[in-house]
Formats: structure tokens, sequence, C-alpha cells
């Protein structure tokens, strides 16, 4: 008997080393299993929750999260998932027990852009480019919460979401969307553009005061269906202007104002009639002026809507102008300009010519403002009524370009033109430059005068390009 428990305890030691080898590699507990295992688990929940962009690796029981974040918060929402992928797990019990993350920042998708759809039944179809997981669903349960049928999620994770209330902007739209019959939203940068059918007139009012009254960047704009009051409509190579006039001489003027811009065709349906509305009459005409160069379109004026909106197709430079010549006369009327800013050929073919050295691009912007191509009315921040053409070569020049700072002194006057400069930019699609001070004011002496260009010599405004668009 003792040499049998000899001969057993001999084999048993011998056997011990495999044993452990074993149970360290082979068994279901082993930690490559363990590790196996946790990285399916981890990498399924991630799939489940809809996060494509983030990579898990299991160092024991610690996960390595690499890939290219769409945003910063979620980093955190995917950790939070990875780490409770294997139920509480942590030491203990065999889970993932910490978060390592070595992620990266996605490149920006320019131009990010997202939209909401309200269906004639009263669904909504929600897509476009979101920041994280997170606001996706907040997206889609404000949705639910509105609809009055299915809801479907059409959106995608993508880095590039504008600074800001960018979250907040969303949800107003898909909230005034859900007042409509039907209707899109779509929000492209800082743009919110809201286009449908209301049911009564006080929907029409209501909410086209609350999307044009979105806070700063942001801007809103609101085109609803509806007979207007007055409008000049260029369609097949003729004005026809249609409408109320609330008297003969204010026909007169709105007809003189078409004849002085377009040589075409004019037709004058409008119809001489008293009513209480008669403050709109010089807005119409300043726009007359300039909305005659549009390719095709609408100017409009709707006092339910609260004012004007201009539709239709025009290169960006008459579009700036028309916005500021009507804004300086429409009084307290909304001026809504939802119009396509369309290239001309000689804008193209100098985007097509650019040189894309930053270098290039940089001097040739510089260029252009100091020298007074694109220059604004003296001591103010709107730009020259005859520099159209200027500042459609501008924006060409620039859609050539990469990533740009503007850099402005601190100087009120300047940096509201530097402000005007990225508004018309982004207007005219490219994309917005940042605004960065420059910390030291003009030096002019009282001999200088305000010309609308900026003084070479005290630099106040300052492009710098920092590399070629999508590289």
């Amino acid at each position: 008997m003792r040499l049998l428990d000899y001969l057993t305890g001999l084999i048993a030691l011998v056997a011990l080393p495999f044993i452990a080898w074993w149970g360290v590699n082979q068994s279901p507990q082993s930690a490559a299993m363990l590790e196996a295992r946790l990285e399916a688990k981890a990498v399924n929940s991630l799939r489940l929750a809809g996060i494509d962009w983030a990579n898990v690796e299991m160092d024991g029981q610690t996960a390595i999260l690499t890939g290219a974040a769409p945003s910063e918060d979620a980093v955190p929402e995917a950790a939070s998932i990875v780490l409770r992928s294997s139920g509480g797990g942590g030491l203990l019990f065999g889970g993932v027990s910490q978060i390592t993350a070595r992620v990266v920042a996605a490149e920006p998708v320019w131009p990010y852009v997202w939209r909401a759809e309200k269906t004639a039944e009263g669904g909504f179809i929600l897509s476009g480019h979101v920041p994280s997981k997170a606001v996706q669903t907040i997206l889609m349960e404000e949705a639910k919460l509105v609809a009055r049928g299915p809801v479907i999620d059409d959106m995608t994770l993508a880095a590039g979401a504008p600074e800001g209330n960018w979250q907040g902007i969303a949800r107003l739209a898909i909230v005034q969307l859900a007042e409509l019959d039907s209707g899109k939203a779509e929000l492209a940068g800082y743009a919110l553009t809201l286009r449908g059918k209301a049911p009564d007139d006080a929907v029409r009012a209501a909410v086209p005061a609350t999307i044009h009254g979105v806070a700063a960047p942001f801007r809103g704009a609101a085109v609803l269906e509806g007979v207007p009051f007055w409008s000049a409509t260029i369609t097949d190579g003729a004005v026809v202007l249609s409408g109320l006039a609330p008297t003969e001489t204010a026909r007169r003027a709105l007809l003189a104002a078409a004849k002085r811009s377009f040589e075409g065709e004019i037709r004058d349906e409008m119809v001489v009639a008293d009513t209480q509305v008669t403050d709109w009459v010089d807005g119409a005409v300043s726009g007359l002026a300039r909305f005659t160069d549009f390719g095709e379109g609408r100017l409009a004026f709707d006092p339910v809507g609260g004012g004007f909106v201009v539709e239709g197709t025009a290169t960006p430079g008459t579009i700036k102008l028309l916005q500021q010549d009507m804004t300086a006369t429409a009084g307290n009327w909304r001026v809504v300009i939802a119009a396509e800013a369309a290239a001309p050929a000689e804008a193209a073919a100098l985007t097509a010519a650019a040189d894309p050295a930053p270098a290039r691009c940089e001097a040739g912007l510089n260029e252009m403002l100091s020298g007074g191509e694109v220059s604004f009315e003296p001591g103010q921040a709107r730009f020259r009524r005859d520099r159209a053409a200027a500042l459609d070569q501008f924006a060409a020049l620039a859609q050539g370009c990469g990533t740009m700072e503007l850099s402005v002194d601190d100087d009120a006057l300047n940096q509201a033109r530097a402000s005007a400069i990225a508004d018309y930019l982004e207007g005219a699609g490219v994309r917005r430059p940042k605004l960065a001070a420059i910390g030291s004011g003009t030096v002019a002496g009282p001999q200088v005068m305000d010309s609308g260009a900026p003084q070479t010599t005290s630099r106040p405004l300052e492009f710098t390009v920092r590399e070629r668009s999508g590289q």
C-alpha cells in the first residue's frame, strides 16, 4: 500500500506542471480563453449598440479601445458599453476590469449635414450626421414623442459637428417640424432650414418666428407653403409680378424697379387693393434691384409668415448683396434667404485653376482684401454694392483652399467685418474660417480715410491657410 501511495504521489508530482500548463492555456477558464471570450463579447456589444468606429483588444482583463472617435463624448460612451459587456465582471467575476483608451479624433466631415423629414402619415425619417450614439438616441426619442407614425433612423456617426448647442438646434427642428402637416428640416453646418406645409395661419406665423430666432452662431430660415401677399417670380426668362399692391403708386414703384434692372419680359399681374399692410414696399423695391440677377426663383412677401422669403439660384455675391439691401430697407419685417448659391462660370474656372499650396491660397485671399477688391462701405460692415463679381471670385478662391483662419485686431468695426466675411464664405458653401484675435488695435492717423478696404499698413484682417481641403 505504501509503495502504491509513493507511486501515486510521484505521478501526481510529474503531472502537476502539465495540469498547470493546461489550466493556464487550454482550459475554458484559461487566460487566453478568457481574453478571447471577453473580446468577443465586447466587440458584439459595440456592434449591437451601433458603434462601428471603435475596436477592442484584450490584455488580460484590461480592454484596449482604439479607433477614430467622432466626438469627445463618444469615447466614454463606447468605454461604458465595453465595461458592461461581460456583466458585472471585474477581477473577481472574470469580466472587463478596466479600459485603456488609445483612440484618435476622426477626420471632421464637411459639410456636416443632418436632416429630418415628417411624412404625410405623421412619421419621421432622421438621417445625416450625428456626433455620438447618445445624441442619436436623444433625437430618436424626441421624434418618437411627437410622431404619429413610425420613426426611421438613418443617421450615421461622424466628426465635425459645429460648436455650440448643435443637439438643441436639431431637437428644436424636430419639435417645429411636428407642427406642420408635412415637411423637411436640414441642419447644414450652422444653418437650419425648414420647409413644409402648415395646417393654418397660426402655425405659419409661429414656426418661422421660432426658427428665425435660434441662438447664434446658428441661424434659421423657414419657408412654408401658402399663397403670398405679393411676389416676383423669375421663370423661363421672364419676371412675373403678382399679388396685392396697397396703392397705385406702390404698384408703379414695384414695376419700375423691375424694369430698371431686368431687360427681359416683365408681366404685371398685380392688383391694387386697399390693405392695412403697406410698410413692405421699400423692401420689395430694394430686393428687385438685385433679385432680377437670379437665374430663377421667387421673391415673396407674406405678412402671416413674418416678412420676405427669397428662393432660387444665384451667385454667392448676388445673394449676399441682396440680403444686405433688403435687410436695410425691410423695416421690422424678416428677410429669409433660402436661395442656393451657384458659382458663375468664371468663378468655377478660377477654382479649377487655383494653386493648391496653402501659401498661394493665403496670398490670393489677402491680396483681394488688402487691394480693395473685396471691400466695405465706409464705416460699416456691409460689402460695397458694386462688388458682386469680386465676392464671387473671393468665394471661388476660398473654395480651393483648406482650413482657414481669419485674424482680426481688437477694433470693433474690423471684428464686425471679419464676421461678415466668415458669414459670407459659409453661405457660399465654403468651410467657415475660424476667427482669431490679433490683440493689437489698428493704428491710423486722423488723415487716414476709411475707404472700406483694410489698411495694408495695419493688416486689421489677415487670412492664414493651414492646409488644403481634403488633406
